[in-house]
């Protein structure tokens, strides 16, 4: 078990290894979830990151047009 204290401004320290084995690193937006055993908190993995890669396969739109036309392509 390990323990950290919470400083006036309501932080605590994750300890290293939990970081590490858990993604938490500098910058990493947390979510906090409660459960009926307690407080989780996740790590949550940023979207907009990826936005730029995936932007050369088009809109969702298009995505879904291309894959109902491939659909219909392989049932003739």
């Amino acid at each position: 078990m390990s323990y950290s204290k919470v400083t006036k401004k309501g932080q605590v320290t994750i300890p290293s290894y939990f970081r590490e084995e858990h993604g938490f690193g500098e910058g990493v937006v947390v979510a906090f979830k409660r459960t009926k055993d307690g407080l989780v908190i996740e790590p949550v993995h940023d979207m907009t990151d990826s936005a730029g890669k995936l932007s050369k396969f088009g809109t969702a739109d298009e995505l879904i047009r291309d894959l109902i036309r491939s659909r219909e392509r392989d049932f003739r």
